[in-house]
């Protein structure tokens, strides 16, 4: 059994080097948002590496940004898996209520104990990363200043974390108006991961958040029904991104089941659900220019 599965990804890792429709072996990748269910773009990008799928440049919209930027500063997944299981999110509550539930500069914080102070444009690989300006309802791309500045206003979901004021503009979570950032990407070819595939279920049960368990009541099912509008508001804008016109997209969307977005400390239960989730692909079958023809 273990020949045959060895045969087989050595089969799939040919099929992504060079297919008969002379598929790239470098793809320009655009990694989505929604909380936890970020963590399986390391398991995708794991999987890109061991088929010698290389990435020539990288956007990402809020925790797709965060992996993003690690991408392009050079982290290896084993690197990024040890950061996430070292985090304990219950001390990352930095309550805040006047623009919204958390400030978020403990999360801040502890991202610069990793990017410093780098730059966007300093990236070995070209970095951008996504948010959205309240003042000029538009989308705001961060393609150049510091990382963890972009990162902070990127993952800014309205309600939860304060808005990052960029040269005087609030800015909140990328998610909003392009939670899979396809159309800031300059290449051709386009490997997007989205995170929001999503089975619902009654709005009855407890959850967990940041390490405190919510239980049903006023706030629990008020913070479900945010919740869920924003899956089905990104959802919507993620479809506008996969017709880009002129890309060759491959479209990686892992089924997720019960895991959920708020869910971090499962870190390994995503990865490899994103691996899955790539391994599973076909490149003449699974790119959306293809399936149109």
């Amino acid at each position: 059994m273990r020949e045959i599965e060895s045969c087989r990804k050595h089969v799939i890792s040919e099929i992504w080097k060079m297919t008969n429709n002379h598929q790239p072996s470098t793809y320009s990748l655009a990694l989505g948002g929604w909380a936890a269910r970020g963590l399986a773009h390391i398991g995708v990008y794991q999987a890109m590496l061991e088929r010698g799928v290389c990435v020539g440049e990288v956007a990402g919209t809020s925790m797709g940004a965060l992996v993003a930027a690690f991408i392009a500063f050079g982290k290896t997944p084993e690197e990024m898996i040890a950061f996430a299981k070292s985090i304990s999110y219950h001390r990352l509550v930095d309550v805040d209520l006047r623009l919204g539930l958390l400030r978020g500069e403990k999360i801040a914080t502890l991202l610069r104990t990793v990017f410093a102070h780098a730059r966007i444009e300093d990236a070995p690989i070209p970095l951008r990363i996504v948010a959205t300006c309240l003042e000029t309802s538009s989308v705001k791309v961060f393609d150049r200043g510091e990382v963890v500045e972009a990162l902070r206003a990127s993952f800014s979901i309205p309600g939860i974390f304060s808005p990052r004021m960029v040269n005087g503009e609030h800015c909140v979570d990328g998610g909003i108006l392009m939670n899979l950032p396809i159309q800031v990407l300059h290449g051709t070819h386009v490997i997007a991961v989205s995170a929001t595939k999503t089975d619902f279920w009654p709005i009855v049960k407890k959850k967990e958040f940041f390490g405190f368990e919510i239980k049903s009541g006023f706030f629990r099912n008020n913070f479900e029904i945010i919740y869920r509008s924003i899956i089905l508001l990104m959802k919507a804008n993620e479809d506008a991104s996969l017709g880009t016109p002129d890309k060759d997209i491959v479209l990686v969307r892992p089924s997720f089941g019960r895991l959920d977005a708020l869910d971090f400390h499962r870190v390994d239960e995503f990865v490899q659900i994103g691996r899955e989730a790539f391994e599973r692909l076909d490149p003449k079958k699974d790119s959306l220019k293809a399936s149109v023809r």
